[in-house]
């Protein structure tokens, strides 16, 4: 274990809440006084309304950072170019339209709430480029990196480190994100250390699995306490996150952070959560972290609000990336539709992206084995293309049954052709999986800097119709990177391509 030299300093035992000596632990009152109760109620409403409608002020954007943004051209991580949000999309240092697709790995984290695949290894990664996959998201735990309070481990980043070092040899960037779920494994989920929780409550709510644990009076407890700032604990969080942004600042292979996983507003109203709790703390780590870090995006996510209204704000910070997740049978309202309509979430994504003054991207979708569950992801993906967006399914190689390594038929459905860097604006996309036709369109001129399609490795040949004169256009397959990359020569600007490729 280490500690970096501006961490928090050590403290000599867990920081377990605990209730203070002078509150009282029981309020009585009077059960048939209702109109006492009535009273308590409406001013409590009250008082939440006036402070709901105090406008927030976030610390300022460090201006050095600011520059930083755009200003980097040196790429490391393998050669892979950095990569930066203009608010509406992702794009890289020559300023190409990127789309992100690829995998979760869940081989990193420490869980109760699901088994853990195995850390990847060169092989999966070499596996994910054959698919044509872009991009990891790398769910990393609290409870590793700060296992005893103060003290980080440096074992922890030095296999963090060997994980994204993997996937950049293949072509892959890493978003690492900082996962949790029911608070902690030492309620039965993922995230935070044991000595990080509130002690004395229960583990369990008397419902079923998993709502035993989203209901437990000890996580509902946690997360109150480490959203109201009640226990430091979001002080050890922005020390975490400030030694693994030293350790990626200068490497290009590191996408960006993604600051927190499935912020829910339990037991916070929606609404009052996102305003006055969740934004807060994303703006003061943001800030704090873009002084280290300034190349790589923040990624902050919808909140898991199960369909009640939320509160979507613009932070005034640069380089953002707003993230939903989106599950065919779990978290799309309305729930457990018989067929999903995955234009009402996708719509809403890019909706609540452009309030918050960010780039749409969807860091977990996908569906559980089962051929009604295949139609669905088919539905997923096609969908996404529409929607001209990048996304990370839900596993590669989890230990349960979501993994996308052990499903041999959907690879044909996930793994398929798209524009991985487009010189100007796509404007559409889409995909046909059953014969392998890609058709899109884009703005901009592709002589310079040439437009790069992805390519799975079951694809060996292709034709190319374009609406360019057919002398101005050359293209060129190397299936050992399995890139496909097109140089239009001439000087319009408005572009469109068919592309069937054959096995």
């Amino acid at each position: 274990m280490t500690e970096p030299p501006d961490a928090a300093e050590s403290r000599s035992g867990p920081r377990l809440w605990r209730w203070p000596r002078s509150w009282p632990r029981r309020i009585r009152g009077c059960c048939s006084c209702c109109s006492g109760c009535l009273i308590a109620f409406l001013v409590l409403a009250v008082a939440l309304l006036g402070f709901a409608l105090i406008p927030n002020s976030y610390p300022a954007y460090p201006s050095s950072a600011a520059a930083a943004v755009v200003g980097s051209s040196t790429a490391s991580g393998h050669g892979l170019p950095w990569l930066h949000s203009n608010g509406k999309v992702i794009l890289d240092s020559q300023g190409r339209q990127v789309l992100l697709r690829g995998m979760n790995v869940t081989g990193l984290e420490q869980a109760k709430d699901m088994r853990p695949g195995p850390v990847p290894t060169s092989q999966d990664f070499a596996e994910m480029a054959a698919d044509g996959f872009d991009v990891i998201r790398l769910p990393i735990n609290w409870s590793r990196i700060e296992p005893t309070p103060g003290h980080l481990s440096a074992s922890y980043m030095a296999l963090v480190r060997s994980v994204v070092s993997d996937a950049a040899a293949h072509g892959i960037y890493t978003i690492l994100d900082l996962h949790n779920i029911d608070w902690s494994i030492y309620y039965g989920g993922d995230g935070a250390p044991s000595w990080a929780t509130a002690g004395g409550l229960p583990r369990s709510f008397p419902l079923g699995s998993p709502w035993n644990r989203h209901l437990a009076p000890g996580v509902l407890a946690s997360y109150f306490i480490f959203w109201a700032d009640l226990g430091g604990w979001q002080q050890d969080v922005t020390q975490v996150w400030s030694y693994f942004a030293r350790e990626f600042r200068d490497d290009s292979a590191v996408a960006g952070f993604d600051l927190w996983n499935e912020p829910h507003p339990f037991p916070i109203p929606s609404g009052l959560f996102e305003k006055k709790y969740l934004m807060p703390f994303e703006a003061s780590l943001i800030t704090h972290l873009a002084t280290i870090a300034p190349h790589q995006m923040w990624i902050t996510e919808q909140t898991l609000d199960f369909g009640l209204p939320t509160y979507v704000g613009h932070l005034p910070y640069p380089n953002q990336v707003y993230s939903s997740h989106v599950f065919a049978t779990l978290l799309e309202p309305p729930w457990q539709k018989p067929t999903p309509e995955y234009a009402i979430p996708l719509t809403l994504l890019e909706d609540q992206a452009n309030e918050a003054g960010a780039a749409p991207w969807v860091g977990e979708i996908g569906a559980g084995p089962g051929t009604s569950n295949q139609d669905w992801v088919a539905r997923e993906m096609n969908e996404l293309d529409r929607y001209k967006l990048g996304f990370a399914y839900w596993d590669w190689d989890e230990g349960g049954s979501w993994a996308f390594k052990r499903m041999t038929s959907r690879l044909k459905i996930v793994a398929r052709a798209y524009p991985r860097a487009t010189p100007g604006t796509l404007d559409t996309l889409s995909y046909d999986y059953q014969d392998g036709q890609l058709t899109l369109q884009f703005t901009g001129s592709a002589s310079s800097q040439p437009l790069v399609i992805e390519v799975p490795s079951f694809y060996k040949s292709f034709h190319l119709q374009s609406s360019d004169p057919a002398q101005d256009v050359s293209a060129t397959l190397d299936q050992s990177d399995h890139l496909l990359k097109i140089r239009i020569h001439d000087t319009q600007s408005q572009h469109r391509l068919v592309i069937d490729f054959d096995n």
